[in-house]
């Protein structure tokens, strides 16, 4: 219901349609294993769309960033994977722990 209103009213002067197809979108996907799909699918072949998600993705709550998230394509995922490791390298370098705590003797 949400998705059907929210493209009739995306038009509209209203600011509803937006909200409301983003509503439809993630009830949708939380409830369908085709809709994930689907989704998936037009995130891999759309940049704007991904990106956009992306954005709804850090504006929303936990349960509905990770119903999202799971809709992410394998190559988003393998480089938000790589850049997480390599985050987790660096603050592990002795100079990251000297930066954390200079006065810290067995550094």
């Amino acid at each position: 219901m949400c998705l059907i209103v929210g493209l009739l009213t995306v038009w509209t002067p209203l600011p509803t349609g937006i909200p409301l197809i983003a509503i439809g979108t993630v009830l949708a996907v939380s409830v369908s294993s085709t809709a994930r799909t689907m989704l998936k699918s037009m995130r891999h072949r759309s940049g704007i769309v991904d990106r956009g998600l992306v954005i709804v993705e850090t504006k929303t709550g936990r349960n509905m960033a990770t119903m999202l998230k799971r809709t992410r394509p394998l190559s988003r995922k393998l480089a938000a994977r790589s850049a997480l490791q390599a985050a987790n390298a660096a603050l592990k370098s002795p100079r990251a722990r000297r930066l954390v705590d200079p006065s810290d003797p067995s550094v």
